[in-house]
């Protein structure tokens, strides 16, 4: 049943024989469909979470050693200070994805694994521009860092 449902059926079902019973405010029902949704899908929805937070540090991470020199100095070192809680980000999402395996959820979702490939080809391209430029950038150890990191986290999940 949707977590919705609850909502379109709210139909008074007492008989006319029996006393009125008093009616859950809408808010309180609001409130307790939304805590019973979230408490079944809360993995699916941690995973959906974990997935955009990491496709969000990487994209802003390729954009700010592209685009370095336009935008503000403050951006870089951001980038750099998010890098260990990206870390831990993924490996929560790793424990995350083994429940969702052990639950037997192995739905393919190779969208969530790309980013994996995407930091291998962000690792490469960078490199070959920083090697280009002959500017070793904390920027560019931190995309190395990242990357590296998230491709043997990947090969760790591939050798179940």
């Amino acid at each position: 049943m949707a977590w919705w449902a609850h909502l379109l059926f709210l139909e008074d079902t007492t008989d006319s024989n029996e006393l009125p019973q008093k009616r859950e405010p809408l808010l309180a029902t609001l409130y307790r469909v939304t805590k019973d949704y979230v408490r079944e899908n809360i993995i699916g929805i941690l995973s959906s979470l974990l997935t955009l937070v990491t496709y969000l540090y990487l994209g802003t991470t390729a954009a700010v050693f592209f685009l370095e020199k336009n935008v503000p100095d403050v951006l870089p070192h951001i980038i750099e200070a998010l890098s260990e809680p990206y870390l831990g980000i993924l490996g929560i999402y790793i424990v995350v994805k083994e429940i969702e395996r052990r639950r037997g959820n192995t739905a393919p979702k190779r969208w969530r694994d790309a980013f994996a490939f995407l930091w291998l080809i962000l690792l490469v391209v960078t490199t070959v521009f920083t090697i280009a430029e002959h500017q070793f950038t904390p920027l560019y150890k931190t995309v190395v860092t990242n990357a590296l990191a998230a491709l043997i986290i990947r090969i760790g999940t591939m050798l179940r």
